[in-house]
């Protein structure tokens, strides 16, 4: 039931390309309706269910794994609106297109040992909220590129994306593991590889319904990826209430 909840909603975001397919994305949504319904009931059912419902009762777990999905979804639609952009508006080789994506990995890499080390001093949910706000700043900065920029701004600007990035996601993923128990950080850790891909895979459907409308929306996919973000930042600094004031302090 769980593979038939995402998997229709993936096909219901992706029979939204035509207008000729929007009863069958309508189909697709009631079926993932349906299956979602009876996952719930279901795993509510059982002695020892595939994904144990007392986990999301810790609402600091919960708005960490929403946090992760909506910037999974984000990062799925730049992922793929980018090479659009560098190879079909700006001319670039397949070869000189990788190149310029490259700081986005090495802007991760190069942070986040050092995000792993702020949340275990500072606050994770503080350190990864600021790095969604510089992610959103990154997106914005390449949904503003002009007509004919230069490498090297290109590349600035993906350095600041993959700074924010990972900046947000070893404190996040710290964040949601921390608040679940031993014996759950399994399951844990299985929900956080399935936000990070029914995220990329939702974003990527997103980018498809978009290009099928217009093939030359990558600066409108850019900025509806920044958006996104923009809601993650929302989701995830509504956690730093929680920890200002924790059950019964108020």
């Amino acid at each position: 039931m769980s593979a038939l909840l995402l998997g229709s909603t993936i096909m219901a975001a992706n029979s939204m390309q035509s207008a000729s397919q929007h009863i069958d994305s309508l189909y697709w949504t009631l079926l993932a309706a349906i299956s979602g319904t009876a996952f719930i009931w279901r795993i509510r059912q059982t002695d020892n269910p595939l994904l144990p419902p007392a986990m999301f009762k810790n609402e600091r777990f919960t708005l960490s794994a929403f946090t992760s999905l909506i910037a999974f979804v984000s990062q799925g639609i730049t992922f793929i609106a980018l090479p659009f952009l560098f190879q079909n508006e700006y001319g670039y080789s397949p070869v000189l297109s990788a190149l310029l994506f490259t700081p986005w990995p090495l802007g991760i890499v190069l942070i986040a040992p050092h995000a792993g080390r702020w949340a275990d001093s500072i606050s994770a949910a503080l350190i990864s909220t600021l790095g969604l706000m510089i992610f959103v700043a990154g997106l914005i900065l390449l949904a503003m590129l002009p007509a004919t920029p230069a490498a090297w701004d290109i590349c600035l600007r993906s350095l600041v994306c993959g700074i924010g990035f990972g900046c947000f996601q070893s404190p996040n993923n710290r964040e949601m593991l921390s608040n679940v128990s031993r014996e759950q950080a399994s399951y844990a850790s299985g929900v956080l590889s399935i936000m990070r891909t029914f995220g990329q895979c939702l974003g990527a459907a997103v980018m498809g319904v978009l290009l099928a409308k217009d093939e030359s929306a990558v600066h409108i996919a850019l900025w509806i990826a920044a958006a996104a973000s923009a809601l993650s930042v929302a989701v995830s600094a509504s956690r730093l209430r929680r920890i200002a004031f924790p059950a019964g302090a108020e």
